[in-house]
């Protein structure tokens, strides 16, 4: 059981997703969303949103990268910060989320990976810290990149793989990436 997130902007006339990378252990070579295991007492949007606080190691929404750590406080202040995202998009768009298909009907995957309009971020910085970090500040190097919306459809429909295995498995992933820049682009 878990939950994700793939964080959405509209910048200079284009939707963009936001995916991470990784540079150790499996998920090398593929475009990861922000997700992981459910917590305890938590459900699946509050997952999601701790993970994306965790993963971005608080640096997304930080002021200031030089000071941005991945410690319980700086945890706890985000998450109020990323829920009110998560209670925007939801509320005025509460099907963006995906459940993750499974082989296997008898054993569903019990997965919920939303879509989730943050405000747009220049990402060159934060990537530059984790690519200089040589203190063990972070937990673990990635990179951020943005993907725009219909280079992601041509992923999924012709280069899955380049996607980690719970993004490529969404359930009707492509027709709501469709809907979300119709809708993000027709406002």
């Amino acid at each position: 059981m878990g939950a994700g997130v793939i964080p959405l902007t509209v910048y200079q006339g284009e939707v963009l997703f936001l995916f991470q990378k990784t540079f150790t252990g499996r998920k090398v070579g593929h475009l990861i969303d922000f997700g992981g295991g459910l917590g305890d007492g938590e459900d699946y949007r509050s997952t999601a949103v701790r993970e994306f606080v965790e993963e971005t190691e608080t640096m997304y929404l930080a002021d200031d990268l030089k000071v941005a750590r991945r410690s319980e406080e700086r945890i706890r202040q985000q998450i109020k910060d990323v829920d009110e995202l998560f209670e925007q998009t939801l509320t005025a768009h509460p099907h963006w989320w995906r459940r993750r298909q499974t082989d296997n009907p008898e054993k569903p995957k019990d997965w919920r990976t939303y879509f989730i309009e943050f405000p747009w971020r220049d990402i060159s910085a934060l990537n530059s810290e984790w690519e200089s970090d040589t203190s063990g500040r972070f937990k673990k190097r990635r990179e951020l990149v943005w993907v725009e919306g219909e280079r992601l459809l041509d992923i999924y429909m012709h280069t899955p793989d380049l996607l980690w295995k719970r993004v490529r498995q969404l359930e009707q992933a492509q027709p709501l990436i469709h809907d979300i820049r119709t809708s993000l682009l027709t406002d």
